[in-house]
């Protein structure tokens, strides 16, 4: 009986959990947010005591992108050095890693040790989170006694995984606008600088660029400094060797 109730109770629990999801999703004015849907999967699986989600770059670098608190970023921390856990080897391609205690597991014995004596975290397991291009992400739950997680609970973050993988996609996709943006206005900036020094001094486009260049290297400023410098003043900025220019630059004068 009280098993039965356990699983009304987990059920009924997992429910809120996808109502405040679908909630999330219907709003329009604002996008799918990273740390409530941690938060709303942990609260789903009631073993867990700490979640994350992490994304790892082409480089190899794991960010904690959320998390319910700090616990799951320093074990983040503690993989990418020692190079084992179970984030490591879903990152690797495996769809589900789950260690049912870090401290006798033998795939992963430095790891282990360590999270158990440094981190108090002994039942881990991480489900692959989908993104697109290059970088992988997983979804990670921890808590402190071992073999806490059973298959209902890795069924439950299955299932919440695409919805961390949204706001992953989400965040990037912004932020690639945002660089496309920044690109597009240095390219008029520059392209309108290089119109100024033409204009001026009778320059070839390839003439005024190639000045606006070699003052860019000259005074190791990027070449968008330069246009603003140029669109300022109508000139390139003189290269002393007091570094006056910098200083000026520095404070977009």
């Amino acid at each position: 009986m009280n098993d039965e109730r356990n699983v009304v109770q987990n059920l009924a629990a997992l429910g809120e959990q996808f109502a405040e999801l679908v909630e999330m999703v219907n709003e329009a004015r604002q996008p799918l947010d990273a740390d409530r849907v941690v938060r709303c999967a942990a609260r789903a699986i009631p073993h867990a005591a700490h979640a994350g989600l992490t994304v790892l770059g082409p480089r190899g670098h794991p960010k904690t992108w959320a998390a319910t608190d700090d616990l799951p970023a320093r074990i983040d921390a503690l993989q990418h050095a020692l190079g084992e856990g179970p984030f490591l080897r879903v990152a690797e391609g495996e769809e589900i890693a789950r260690v049912d205690d870090v401290g006798t597991d033998p795939r992963c014995p430095t790891f282990g040790r360590q999270c158990v004596a440094q981190l108090g975290a002994r039942s881990i397991f991480s489900v692959r989170v989908p993104v697109a291009g290059d970088k992988r992400a997983a979804l990670s739950f921890y808590a402190r006694k071992p073999s806490a997680f059973d298959d209902r609970d890795i069924g439950t973050a299955v299932i919440f995984a695409p919805f961390a993988g949204l706001t992953v996609q989400n965040a990037l996709n912004a932020r690639k606008v945002e660089q496309l943006e920044m690109a597009l206005q240095s390219s008029r900036q520059i392209g309108t600088a290089v119109g100024i020094l033409m204009a001026r001094h009778l320059l070839t486009t390839e003439d005024a660029f190639a000045r606006m260049s070699g003052t860019s290297q000259q005074l190791n400023r990027k070449l968008r400094d330069i246009a603003e410098w140029v669109e300022r003043t109508g000139s390139l900025p003189p290269v002393p060797a007091d570094g006056v220019v910098l200083e000026a630059l520095a404070d977009g004068v």
